[in-house]
């Protein structure tokens, strides 16, 4: 989403300098350029001007002296009773005062997309879409994009985990709402030109991480109803935000058409294997199956050292090979996955020598072995 201008009044000086200050040291600060108003005499000096755009934020105070004035701007309430807006299509929006800053933010962006019936989709930004996937379970993929997409955003860059799995692990390990895709299939199959501005309050944000996601939770029957073409939808809409820098898609271990279907979009496929003859066996009938796919990269995971199976009957290269991490062989709660730095470290790499290749020929780069 470009920049825009956010015009604040508020009689609370305290908590408008407090919103402006987290808009400036957040990832809001790429999006929001904020402006403070405390009198309304000058408020008054910019709405003469029918030119600009932006958002107009006001406290409910001045809302029955300005409800009426006509301004270019989209007039937005802070209130701290009313917390009636839970829908983009809301004509005025009123935003609960004493909500989190970033789920607030977060609507008061939904709200103006969709007044705009903003498309990013033709933006500066291009948007890349990673899928990790693998054709048997328990290869540790989760693992392993949940690792990537912490890399990458402590890195600077701006990355959405997205888990198309029907019961997704990634619910135990990441903070914020989970479960919502209920509500976004209903507005993917009934107003699906809304999908942008529906995502962008549907969707949860980690602050440690500081990932933005959605992971499924209970919401079984919901995904496998998910058809190719909702995932595209999806997909495209994700991309149409021009938010992110990427998209880390965490697939299940099957062929439903969901998962099917997000592998074609990807421009890179990260497929998990490991140096296990079932496994292999597997792998290699899948792949044949889908036919040609020009951007997969196989993965070893859990490599030891030494490779007892010849990967050759794959057709290509093993791109990288992760570490086995014994502390992961059982898990009893959810803070051992961030235990291991090594593996964290190892996923960048693999991503590092991906993008090195661009889907061509790769270096056998291998990944430290735990010991």
């Amino acid at each position: 989403m470009n920049k825009f201008q956010l015009y604040v009044l508020d009689d609370d000086i305290v908590y408008a300098e407090r919103l402006a200050a987290f808009i400036r040291t957040s990832e809001f600060a790429e999006r929001i350029q904020v402006k403070l108003f405390t009198k309304l005499e000058f408020i008054l000096e910019v709405l003469e001007n029918q030119h600009l755009e932006g958002v107009f934020l006001l406290s409910e105070s001045y809302y029955p002296q300005l409800m009426n004035r006509n301004t270019s701007l989209c007039k937005m309430i802070l209130s701290e009773k009313i917390a009636n807006s839970k829908d983009a299509e809301t004509k005025i929006p009123f935003l609960y005062r004493f909500q989190s800053l970033h789920q607030l933010l977060s609507r008061l962006q939904a709200f103006y997309a969709e007044k705009h019936r903003y498309d990013g989709g033709h933006g500066t930004k291009r948007t890349q879409v990673l899928s990790v996937y693998s054709g048997v379970g328990s290869s540790g993929k989760t693992m392993t994009a949940i690792h990537l997409a912490k890399q990458l955003s402590f890195r600077g860059e701006h990355v959405f985990y997205l888990s198309l799995e029907s019961v997704s692990a990634a619910s135990l390990w990441l903070q914020g709402d989970s479960g919502r895709f209920s509500q976004l299939l209903y507005y993917m199959k009934s107003t699906p030109d809304l999908l942008g501005p529906k995502l962008q309050l549907l969707k949860s944000h980690d602050p440690k991480l500081r990932i933005d996601h959605l992971t499924p939770r209970d919401q079984i029957r919901e995904m496998q109803e998910m058809s190719g073409e909702n995932i595209r939808l999806l997909v495209d809409s994700l991309i149409s935000l021009n938010e992110y820098d990427y998209i880390i898609v965490d697939l299940e271990a099957s062929v439903h058409p969901r998962i099917v279907k997000c592998l074609d979009v990807s421009d890179h496929i990260i497929w998990i294997v490991r140096d296990d003859l079932n496994d292999l066996y597997k792998t290699q009938a899948i792949h044949k199956q889908m036919g040609s796919m020009q951007n997969v990269h196989f993965v070893l995971n859990k490599y030891t050292g030494i490779l007892t199976n010849d990967f050759a009957c794959l057709g290509k290269e093993i791109a990288f090979k992760l570490p086995y991490i014994p502390e992961w062989k059982i898990l009893s709660k959810p803070e051992q996955i961030w235990q291991s730095g090594l593996f964290s470290e190892q996923t960048f790499d693999m991503f590092t020598s991906i993008h090195a290749g661009k889907g061509h020929s790769f270096s056998n780069k291998e990944g430290a072995a735990a010991s």
